[in-house]
């Protein structure tokens, strides 16, 4: 606990403390000369002015430590706490550039020793990442082939873990389950998608081995209308990790049931005619051998003309394409690139009863950014661009991407355009942003979401969950937060300053774009990330505690909220 603490204050904490105790020292032995003094002399105008002048001793020597604590701040703290930063990062966070020991000359050899450090760790990796490229070139080329082979599979395909969270889909899944491409995800519940009793009841038969595959339909809810879902089912092999995980084809037989459904209708209208009719034809036919009437052949080449149509029509219906539900203008989309995605380690994961005690590597995250009409929602702001990524296992997964525009209702003002860049025409046929909140909040399910200035954002949100019908009640990362927690809060911590500091490039084009800002804030975070695990931080919890240290960096980036 005590070392937690003492760990929590830093190297400038420690130096404070260092000479708060000088000051208390200070203190404590005046008062001790004092107390000799006031029993060792028996004259009251003498140690009257004894203690005056005690007093004003005191005040010159503590005076004089304030001061020498200022230059050791200034001059010791500081810099060894930017140098222990710049070498993690250096060392975690795979920054390629030259340490910078300029602001550690009075460290003496310490600033020069961390650099030539610095140098030799960046040239031993760049010489170690060169051997193991050439030694996996092979394999990332057979890993391509098979990722473009299983993405050319016409069924959806989909691997669940063992507590029914998506492994790996391609892009016939996406396609079948997704409202967009972007809504089918990592490490989300497959039943966001899928019918959850019968699929856990065929789980549980394939547990009990009562049989090596099972068939089973299951309908799916997507905008555009709800699908019937041919569904195959097995095990997914020998896994000592996961040996409840489970690989599913799924097969949209939709158009196929609905034409089934309405060639038996037709069928039955059919036979409900035909059958009076060929009754009324025998009898008519019968008829002949007993009486000759002039209607028997006109009645004949009705009934004959009646049976034509009939055959006709259920002709029609064959060749007939299924009717598919109405697709409003704003769900319709190009179609999907082919692409498989996947990561085999959710299957190894752990489960955490407590997100506190996670490790920040068995988490998911969603680092999103907004652009607005301005920056003040209380007074009618609004968001018009809304992004998000996901990170899962420690990577940005680069086919989960949630980028929309949305119509504010109100005009852009020509100031907030300038910076970035969106007009009142781009907005005019996009979703609203009870649509845009709903469909992100879909996107973000289960995640931690990670924002530069989170509560800026947050704000934005908050105000559209009412008409979107939501709640985000996810936990939540500021980037700004943990860049104080891991370079200190004497340095700059804006999303430019922290990419330069880290090495991540923003094009000038995608800066002040939802989508451009998200991708930086993501790469951003990942490095901090690795910093803050080469700290200790291991655990959710950890961080957490960490970040409420520095509340007040929010406080003063948004000064009107109270």
């Amino acid at each position: 606990m005590a070392e937690g603490l003492y760990r929590r204050l830093g190297v400038r904490g420690r130096i404070f403390l260092f000479f708060a105790a000088l000051v208390l020292g200070v203190i404590l032995s005046h008062g001790v000369g004092l107390w000799f003094g006031l029993h060792h002399t028996g004259e009251p105008d003498v140690f009257s002015s004894l203690l005056r002048a005690s007093i004003v001793a005191g005040f010159l020597v503590i005076g004089l430590i304030a001061w020498v604590w200022f230059l050791f701040d200034l001059n010791i703290a500081i810099p060894m706490q930017r140098l222990a930063g710049a070498m993690f990062a250096r060392s975690h966070a795979h920054v390629e550039d030259e340490l910078d020991d300029e602001h550690a000359r009075f460290l003496g050899d310490l600033g020069t020793a961390a650099s030539a450090a610095t140098s030799s760790l960046s040239k031993a990796r760049g010489a170690l990442t060169e051997a193991v490229a050439r030694e996996t070139a092979r394999l990332s080329a057979d890993k391509a082939r098979l990722e473009e082979l299983l993405s050319d599979v016409p069924p959806g395909v989909l691997l669940c873990t063992g507590g029914h969270r998506v492994a790996f889909y391609n892009s016939g899944a996406s396609q079948l389950l997704g409202d967009d491409h972007t809504a089918l995800g990592l490490d989300k519940p497959v039943f966001d998608y899928l019918d959850e009793h019968p699929l856990r009841q065929a789980h549980a038969r394939l547990l009990d081995a009562e049989a090596d595959d099972i068939a089973i339909q299951l309908t799916c809810d997507t905008i555009r209308g709800q699908r019937r879902l041919a569904v195959r089912m097995r095990l997914a092999g020998d896994s000592a990790e996961d040996p409840g995980a489970y690989v599913m084809t799924l097969r949209d037989v939709t158009a196929e049931l609905t034409t089934n459904a309405s060639r038996d209708r037709l069928l039955a209208e059919v036979f409900d005619r035909l059958l009076p009719a060929i009754d009324h034809l025998h009898r008519t036919v019968s008829g002949i051998a007993r009486e000759t009437s002039p209607t028997t052949a006109d009645d004949i080449v009705r009934l004959q003309r009646e049976l034509h149509d009939l055959h006709d029509s259920y002709q029609g219906c064959r060749a007939e394409p299924p009717v598919a539900p109405a697709v409003p203008q704003a769900a319709r989309r190009l179609p999907a690139e082919r692409h498989v995605v996947y990561d085999f380690e959710l299957l190894r994961r752990l489960s955490y009863e407590r997100i506190s005690d996670a490790r920040l590597d068995d988490l998911t995250y969603v680092v999103f950014d907004t652009e607005t009409t301005g920056l003040l929602p209380e007074k009618g702001d609004a968001i018009v661009q809304l992004a998000a990524v996901r990170i899962v296992n420690g990577r940005r997964i680069e086919a989960e991407v949630f980028d929309t525009l949305v119509d504010p209702q109100r005009p852009i003002p020509a100031a907030s355009t300038a910076v970035h860049g969106i007009t009142d025409a781009m907005v005019a046929d996009a979703p609203d942003i009870a649509e845009a909140t709903a469909r992100f909040h879909r996107f973000s399910k289960g995640a931690v979401l990670v924002a530069h200035n989170a509560p800026f954002d947050m704000e934005f949100l908050r105000r559209a969950e009412r008409q979107a019908g939501v709640r985000f009640d996810n936990p939540i990362l500021d980037t700004v937060l943990l860049s104080a927690v891991v370079f200190g809060q004497s340095e700059a911590h804006s999303l430019d300053a922290l990419a330069e500091r880290l090495g991540v490039e923003i094009p000038p084009e995608a800066r002040h774009t939802a989508i451009g800002d998200t991708m930086a804030t993501a790469d951003v975070f990942l490095k901090l990330k690795s910093m803050l695990q080469a700290r200790g931080d291991m655990r959710f919890g950890e961080v957490l505690s960490e970040v409420r240290r520095h509340g007040r960096l929010l406080r003063d980036l948004n000064p009107q909220e109270p």
